[in-house]
């Protein structure tokens, strides 16, 4: 059976475990490697059971736990090229434990999942999300830190079973808060965060396409609300004659401890 919960999900830290009954990974560990550790026990998940750590790019909010973790646990790491030089130029690779280099065209086997990157619009050296398929089939799709959905992107996580989709920020509470403008700019162009309203329209054609649970993640502190997210997604999905608990379950990611662990 299918596992996943987030561990950490927004502006301070990231960190998803997506599983099987034999082990799993985790997509990023963007904490410090005590605060990852303290949530792994949290959900009962043994750090000897993962299969790789995935890395969506290196901004300090998605890597900060890396070296510390792949010293502790010699976990296989999983990157592109540019990550992989940016964290080696800063000595932030393990010493122990194998690591190898993606793209976009890579397939990897860890345990008994296959994992597919993907590229996704962000300002950094690189970006990934990540579909891994399931042994029985199923699909659980990682898409944060989004400028906007590419079509490489809604073709890598069309169909999946599970998505974790961004929902960074409110269009209105950005325009009128306290970021300076070139900051505002930055996070609402085709190189920054998805919007409430962008991740709506990408959540109507999910479940149209037979996605069954939506996980809202990666929100702004400052430009967001878990309770606005929600309703703005689950009023698209209305509107379009989708039946929450019929059609589709909707949660958001806790930013700052561990999600509930969905088995399915």
């Amino acid at each position: 059976m299918a596992r996943f919960c987030t561990l950490y999900s927004g502006s301070s830290g990231n960190s998803t475990y997506i599983g099987t009954g034999t082990g799993g990974i985790l997509v990023d560990a963007g904490v410090s490697c005590k605060a990852l550790l303290t949530a792994l026990s949290a959900r009962d998940i043994r750090p000897d059971t993962i299969r790789g750590l995935f890395l969506t790019h290196e901004h300090i909010d998605h890597i900060k736990g890396v070296r510390v973790l792949l010293k502790k646990y010699a976990i296989p790491l999983f990157a592109s090229r540019e990550t992989l030089e940016w964290l080696a130029d800063r000595g932030e690779l393990p010493s122990t434990g194998p690591v190898q280099e993606i793209s976009a065209s890579t397939v990897i086997a860890a345990g008994d999942m296959e994992i597919r990157p993907f590229a996704t619009s962000h300002d950094s050296l690189s970006s990934f999300g990540y579909a891994v398929n399931l042994p029985d089939g199923r699909r659980i799709s990682v898409a944060t830190d989004l400028g906007y959905v590419s079509d490489e992107v809604h073709q890598a996580i069309h169909g999946s079973d599970l998505v974790l989709l961004e929902s960074n920020y409110d269009e209105a509470m950005l325009r009128c808060g306290p970021y300076p403008y070139p900051l505002k700019r930055r996070i609402a162009s085709d190189s920054g965060h998805l919007s409430n309203d962008s991740s709506a329209l990408e959540a109507r054609t999910l479940v149209d396409s037979g996605t069954t649970r939506l996980v809202l993640g990666h929100l702004s502190k400052e430009n967001n609300h878990p309770e606005l997210a929600r309703e703005t997604v689950r009023s698209e999905l209305t509107l379009a004659g989708m039946a929450e608990g019929g059609d589709y379950l909707l949660s958001v990611a806790p930013r700052t401890e561990p999600g509930p662990m969905m088995i399915f």
